[in-house]
């Protein structure tokens, strides 16, 4: 938390909003002026442009952050953390342990729907109980006896967990943990969340228009029980093109452009009406493998690959300079990480070739490298192919739309790949169970398919132990584990840009590179 605490960036600038309708120009008592925008209804519009769209905005329906961008302003948690790293209530006043099992949530009272109906404990329960049913987001909750899940009165849930689990309260601030309304997820069944007639949260915005990776329109809640945002509705717009996202900006198009490309980011840090705002992130990008399917499945064939690739030219040419090579799994910016008990792998070619013979690869191998469109990535995996096949690897670049390639990796499709998980909770649970555990495989985030006993009780023992030492010894040797299986290749660590206009305040961010917009301002 210390770590958090430390890197979790609060930014307050100013700014008015632009594009997609009429600016107004008013003067102030101090001679100055200040514009607006307003769309054809006079309503005020902010303009966001995004890399990729929603692959669906049920919050227990993926666990992705192009969803979850767009999520956090539908849907809200029961806590939530603020800009100093403090915990803080939202749609719980409290969550207190009555034990080391024994939890009961105290809720808000007058809490709305979007569909006018009052949240009460009830939903609380359909809310954690279908959590438990979810791939993607089961394993933050799992350590919960379903069973015990009860609504003492309308606004008092109590639980029970089966072990200590010393992440319980933070995972409540995961997207995955957003209260649903049970009367609109049981109404649309197995469509809910995909139009405005099913989406239903308690948040300051709620879903108008859903035009598949085009764009997304949220209108202001009027029933909200929060401070009211200073603007009527949210305009998402997909552009995958990261130097068209900054000409969005440029142009006044857009008032929020996310995922600046480092090539990108002196443009509008040299423009004086925009800012560029950073952040260090929860995350690590990496290369991964089936390790379910041959011949990555043979542990010295990917280790033989972790020595025939070269990082700092890749991460320096491709990043140019920003962020830094990845040495480990876990990355610095969380608790209990060692790394820097690692050192950047030194390319090794001919001890790659010999890894390889004693795999019974001599010749080398065919196979793909599947990544998305975000242009790092493919340049990454271009850089890689030709380093690779001075081992004899034969590698096709694969470059997929985001949820598809995400379906890709769920149902194992791929051979190796490229991606980023990032902690959804300052947690290191939050990164190393998803990423590790046999029972993520696929949907939970374990997209390396990785079956490892060993591993698996690390991460579980490491989850019951409320012990801080104790706790940090474990995902120690868990951390020392991926190394020594070379589950997958740790690559780099990432420093999140977002750019906006001159003219707003409030706007804050954060290491889970998904921010909240209700309390951006016009000035």
């Amino acid at each position: 938390m210390k770590r958090y605490l430390s890197i979790l960036v609060a930014v307050f600038m100013v700014l008015s909003l632009a594009a997609c309708g009429s600016k107004t120009t008013t003067t102030t008592q101090d001679g100055t002026t200040k514009e607006s925008t307003t769309n054809e209804t006079g309503s005020k519009v902010l303009t966001v442009v995004n890399d990729a769209d929603a692959i669906t905005l049920d919050p227990q329906g993926s666990n992705d952050n192009s969803s979850s961008k767009v999520l956090l302003q539908i849907y809200e948690g029961l806590i939530d953390i603020n800009a100093e790293g403090k915990v803080v209530p939202l749609l719980a006043e409290s969550i207190e342990a009555k034990s080391d099992l024994d939890y009961e949530i105290k809720l808000k009272k007058g809490v709305k729907f979007h569909n006018g109906e009052e949240m009460k404990a009830s939903d609380v329960v359909f809310t954690i109980k279908r959590a438990l049913e979810s791939p993607n987001v089961a394993y933050l909750y799992e350590a919960i006896d379903g069973e015990t899940v009860k609504a003492v009165d309308d606004y008092t849930v109590t639980f029970t967990l089966k072990t200590p689990y010393a992440g319980i309260v933070m995972a409540f601030m995961h997207p995955g943990a957003s209260i649903l309304s049970e009367k609109a997820v049981t109404a649309a069944g197995d469509n809910y969340g995909q139009s405005p007639e099913t989406v239903c949260g308690t948040g300051a915005f709620k879903l108008a228009e859903w035009s598949k990776a085009n764009k997304i329109v949220l209108d202001k809640f009027a029933d909200y029980h929060g401070e009211k945002p200073a603007f009527d509705k949210i305009d998402y717009k997909i552009i995958p093109e990261a130097s068209n996202r900054v000409i969005e900006l440029e142009s006044g198009s857009a008032d929020i452009a996310y995922e600046i490309a480092p090539i990108d980011r002196s443009k509008v840090e040299d423009n004086e009406n925009l800012t560029l705002l950073k952040s260090l992130d929860y995350g690590t990008t990496y290369l991964g493998f089936n390790t379910q399917k041959a011949p990555f499945d043979n542990p010295k064939v990917r280790e033989a690959i972790s020595y025939a690739i070269d990082l700092e030219p890749i991460i320096k040419t491709v990043w140019m300079g920003v962020g830094e090579v990845a040495t480990n799994s876990l990355p610095p910016t969380l608790n209990y990480s060692i790394a820097d008990q690692y050192q950047v792998k030194k390319r090794d070619v001919e001890k790659a070739k010999k890894l390889l013979e004693e795999a019974g690869f001599p010749d080398g191998f065919a196979c793909e490298l599947a990544t998305n469109e975000r242009q790092q990535r493919i340049d990454m995996a271009t850089m890689i192919k030709e380093q690779l096949s001075e081992v004899g690897i034969d590698v096709t670049v694969s470059v997929m739309e985001w949820s598809a390639y995400n379906d890709h990796l769920k149902n194992g499709r791929q051979d190796m790949f490229e991606i980023a998980w990032i902690a959804d909770t300052p947690d290191p649970d939050s990164f190393m169970f998803p990423c590790f555990h046999s029972s993520a495989a696929g949907e939970g985030g374990n997209y390396v398919f990785l079956n490892d006993p060993e591993m698996d009780k690390l991460l579980e023992d490491a989850r019951a132990t409320l012990d801080d030492a104790k706790r940090a010894e474990l995902y120690k040797k868990a951390q020392e584990r991926v190394q020594e299986i070379t589950a997958w290749i740790p690559q780099y660590w990432n420093e999140n840009a977002v750019g906006t206009k001159k003219s707003i305040s409030g706007l804050e961010l954060n290491p889970f590179n998904f921010y909240k917009l209700q309390n951006v301002k016009f000035n």
